[in-house]
């Protein structure tokens, strides 16, 4: 049982910090707030003290985002939780044995709620797995995962108290959205006068990701790529196709990209003595070494960027910089000085890739890294159907700016959105 816990705390380590900074915020739909709620969750009688947290508390929040997500109205967690360990307590009907905990931490909450929003968490979490059925999960016929659990789905047959438990989650503390932001426009162009913007799509399947973007691939991304290759075209963009090896040179990687190295194009743009230089990237976007030609991107991204947009699977929160560097054998190393707009238009992005690049990007001058950074996330599951509008209207703001100076706001653009996922821009100072 001990050793089955110490694999279980290595896992579950990364889920749960010391608490935040409150970063700027704005979307139509939601704003961020505190939450609290104390929970429990069942522990084995050999549990030792200092396994309670990673080993249990943190696997159980795991399914925090599920029941959020599916209910009619939405909130996911920011993933930077402070967890104060109540004590233990043993059911005097049952004989069960359990940890209590209170939970404090920032969530996005859909701007229907403003007093309490309801956390539903497994008891057991080696049973649940075995009573969940299908029905359990938000498509549960393709995705059996906790981040897709739903316990009030139609044919679920779980238990409110005896197959998971019910808790307020009280909003101690709600944060205004910002008014009047904008993009910082006047320090997108690097010291050339490039403003150099990389956008990525990644295969839906990843098999589709081993073909190229042709009419030819039914994949649901590919057709995004042939929509936003259309865009640029129409805005006056050149265009070439740009081999491996041109990429590998400025990758600087020291292991190879896989068998199939992607598929990238450039478009090019000049706006009297500004130019605007956009790579758009087709392949696969998944954890693993036939990824490295998309992480060599996110490194052209982070590196000589201004801007990067993310179209695919968020793939659970490991398309992190230190990650990906080392798939690639060479560090990831953020521009410090260039100031960046990061999009990520995949499931959850708001917990899974917020604090972490605002990290890479703090420096003395700027400790919580949002002077030269502004991100734009889904607080939950997105969809494949609103990437090439989010895309287009994030980039328009951008290309218009530059060509005839006009500058739409940050609200602008998130209210501009057809489709929203709790969608909002992070660090909009």
């Amino acid at each position: 049982m001990l050793e089955r816990l110490l694999s279980a705390a290595l896992t579950g380590c990364l889920l749960l910090s010391t608490g935040s900074p409150a970063f700027a915020y704005y979307s139509k739909d939601s704003y961020e707030g505190e939450v609290t709620f104390t929970s429990m969750v069942e522990i084995a009688e050999d549990a030792p003290d200092f396994l309670l947290q990673p080993s249990y508390i943190s696997r159980q929040l795991l399914y925090l985002a599920g029941p959020l997500q599916a209910a009619p109205k939405k909130a996911a967690a920011k993933n930077d939780a402070k967890v104060d360990v109540l004590g233990k307590h043993r059911d005097s009907k049952t004989g069960k044995l359990y940890v209590r905990y209170r939970y404090t931490g920032t969530f996005v909450l859909d701007n229907g709620l403003q007093d309490v929003v309801k956390i539903r968490l497994p008891l057991n979490l080696d049973e649940v797995w075995e009573r969940s059925n299908n029905n359990c999960f938000s498509w549960g016929d393709k995705y059996r995962m906790a981040y897709f659990w739903a316990p009030l789905n139609k044919g679920c047959a779980l238990v409110d108290g005896v197959d998971y438990v019910t808790s307020d989650g009280m909003i101690v503390a709600k944060r205004a959205n910002t008014a009047n932001t904008t993009p910082a426009y006047d320090r997108l162009a690097n010291g050339n006068g490039e403003i150099r913007i990389v956008l990525t799509f990644g295969a839906d399947d990843d098999r589709n990701g081993k073909s190229g973007p042709d009419s030819n691939n039914k994949d649901y991304n590919a057709a995004n790529y042939r929509d936003i290759r259309k865009f640029l075209l129409n805005q006056g963009f050149s265009v070439r196709t740009v081999p491996a090896d041109e990429r590998e040179r400025e990758c600087g990687n020291s292991k190879p990209l896989a068998d199939w190295p992607g598929y990238v194009e450039e478009f090019a743009r000049k706006d009297g003595a500004r130019k605007i230089v956009v790579r758009l990237f087709w392949g696969i976007t998944n954890i693993g070494e036939d990824s490295k030609a998309f992480f060599c991107m996110a490194k052209e991204a982070a590196e000589r960027g201004s801007v990067f947009l993310y179209s695919g699977h968020s793939r659970v929160g490991l398309l992190d910089l230190t990650y990906m560097g080392e798939q690639i054998g060479a560090p990831i190393k953020m521009n410090l000085d260039q100031y960046q707009i990061y999009g990520f238009f995949g499931c959850s992005s708001y917990s899974y890739y917020n604090l972490s690049y605002f990290a890479a990007k703090a420096s003395k001058a700027d400790p919580e890294g949002t002077k030269n950074a502004d991100i734009i996330t889904n607080g939950i599951t997105g969809s494949f159907g609103s990437m090439t509008d989010f895309t287009i209207k994030t980039l328009t703001p951008i290309f218009n700016w530059s060509a005839r100076g006009t500058k739409t706001s940050w609200q602008q653009i998130m209210n501009s959105y057809s489709e929203r996922f709790l969608t909002g821009v992070n660090g909009d100072e």
